[in-house]
């Protein structure tokens, strides 16, 4: 049996894992190795996304308390859309904490990101909205921060 626990270390693993309880009148703890691994560089602040279609909860540490979620509905999806909106990030110099998009209809599409307000140091939130705005298709665009 000690062998088998000795070998078992020697394996590198990529995910933690714990089974929990979802009630609602109990919060859910995360254990503590869980703890230690989203602190990497001993930061006290997360953002928290759950995909309501995929029941994914991800919980993505920031350098802040505060995130900018920028929303952006595409009423005709051009073939270029997405590089150019990689383009905007490259050159305004931003990284971003999470995004996902979804295409409900041929022409209705949504794309959302989240960035550190950390990355908004040397670009305003309206500099960003009117770089999206200029993309062929865009409908409408929404930056809302989220605070601690």
């Amino acid at each position: 049996m000690a062998e088998e626990t000795e070998n078992k270390r020697d394996i590198a693993e990529v995910t933690l894992a714990q089974m929990t309880v979802i009630d609602e009148s109990e919060p859910i703890r995360l254990p503590q190795k869980f703890i230690e691994a989203l602190q990497p560089e001993g930061r006290s602040h997360a953002i928290i996304i759950l995909a309501p279609n995929t029941k994914i909860i991800r919980i993505i540490p920031t350098n802040s308390n505060s995130v900018a979620k920028i929303n952006i509905n595409i009423g005709k999806l051009s073939p270029d859309f997405l590089r150019q909106m990689g383009s905007i990030f490259i050159r305004l110099g931003i990284k971003t904490l999470y995004s996902t998009g979804l295409c409900f209809t041929a022409d209705t599409c949504v794309y959302e990101g989240y960035l550190d307000s950390t990355e908004l140091e040397n670009v305003s939130t309206e500099k960003i909205d009117e770089e999206f705005k200029a993309i062929p298709g865009v409908s409408t665009v929404t930056i809302d921060m989220l605070t601690v």
